[in-house]
């Protein structure tokens, strides 16, 4: 990666993406949450046109926030792999994921993207994520991951839901060399729910 490009995700961004388990995501919202003032319960009143980004599930301003959070976090272009906004749906992926979500989990989500939006204000000249440039980006989202205990839970989950919901794309595989479920390569049928034969060593 050439540390001259303005928009190379820096290491200690990019390191650690190991994926959060849901309660230690649900425990880092929380906490998020906490340090948050009674006027955070409006969450996500738009000012734009809701045609702008319409999605099933996502706000239109929750949508602007993940779009430009997977703009930042994989900047895909830059390494020959398909566009992680034009090419692979991944807030469309995303936006199915939130729609399965129970009530609760689906509050402290939105939540979290509403700390992502404007907790930038505080030290980036009262700038929401949304409107800061690249560079400005990248910086507050390594101060978040470097940050107190609920600020690094927030950004390594939503980078490990973003993460995932890129990669799950069938057009990313074969800049891993994946080929698909050695499942389908070989034809295997499908057991359902049916056991697997035992052996008979193993009725005896």
């Amino acid at each position: 990666m050439d540390n001259r490009d303005s928009r190379s995700v820096p290491a200690t961004f990019t390191a650690g993406l190991a994926p959060l388990s849901r309660r230690g995501f649900l425990r880092a919202s929380v906490l998020t949450g906490a340090a948050l003032t009674s006027g955070c319960a409006t969450l996500f009143v738009s000012r734009e046109p809701p045609e702008e980004l319409i999605h099933d599930h996502l706000s239109p301003e929750e949508a602007r926030v993940a779009t430009r959070f997977t703009e930042v976090l994989l900047p895909t272009e830059e390494h020959g792999l398909p566009s992680s906004t034009t090419v692979v749906p991944t807030v469309g992926n995303l936006d199915g994921m939130v729609g399965q979500m129970s009530p609760q989990t689906r509050e402290l989500f939105a939540l979290a993207f509403w700390v992502l939006e404007y907790r930038p204000m505080a030290s980036f000249r009262f700038s929401r994520f949304t409107k800061l440039d690249d560079r400005r980006a990248q910086e507050y989202l390594v101060a978040l991951q470097e940050g107190t205990f609920f600020e690094r839970g927030l950004v390594t989950g939503l980078k490990s839901l973003v993460a995932l919901n890129y990669w799950r794309d069938e057009r990313t595989w074969p800049a891993l060399d994946y080929h698909g479920p050695v499942t389908e390569q070989w034809g295997v049928r499908p057991l359902g729910n049916t056991p697997p034969p035992r052996t008979a060593q193993g009725r005896g």
